[in-house]
């Protein structure tokens, strides 16, 4: 899975993959990492080098503790951001929007009926994807047009699930 993190001001791509292989900005790094058991420390091999890291979560940041210096990092995963993006919507201020599956999923429930009306930020749906719940909110004012899903249709990546006038 891909994460992009910021440290200071910069900003990390990095892609963990099931081998346990981790890229930095395209560059292969060798890292083993251990939690030690009952505590927030980490034994961590990079490259090699051995290093013991403190890792406490806050409110979508993580404080790391390394070599007594202390970072503030902000990790977002690929999912996260694609929900982000697309929950974020068009911001066309006339016209139909689209509103699409951002990836596959299960519709858990419809909101809204073609012809109601909706104000910016209403509900008008929600869709399950990877056992998590995500609404999806109307961009703007607007008026249903077209509603093409119903709670139980499995849905695929970029289907458009309704749309707004």
């Amino acid at each position: 899975m891909k994460y992009v993190t910021k440290i200071g001001g910069q900003q990390f791509v990095i892609d963990i993959n099931q081998s346990g292989e981790i890229t930095v900005d395209g560059e292969v790094i060798n890292v083993d990492m251990q939690k030690m058991e009952d505590t927030t420390m980490y034994s961590m091999l990079i490259e090699g080098e051995s290093h013991d890291i403190r890792m406490n979560e806050g409110d979508g940041f993580f404080e790391v503790q390394v070599s007594g210096e202390i970072y503030h990092v902000e990790v977002e995963d690929e999912r996260s951001r694609l929900l982000a993006s697309v929950k974020r919507g068009p911001t066309l201020e006339s016209g139909e929007i689209h509103i699409k599956a951002p990836m596959p999923g299960v519709v858990v429930d419809v909101t809204v009926k073609q012809g109601q009306r909706v104000v910016k930020d209403d509900i008008v749906l929600v869709l399950e994807s990877m056992k998590m719940q995500n609404e999806f909110k109307a961009p703007r004012d607007g008026v249903v047009h077209l509603v093409r899903v119903k709670p139980g249709d499995t849905v695929d990546q970029n289907e458009v699930l309704l749309s707004l006038i």
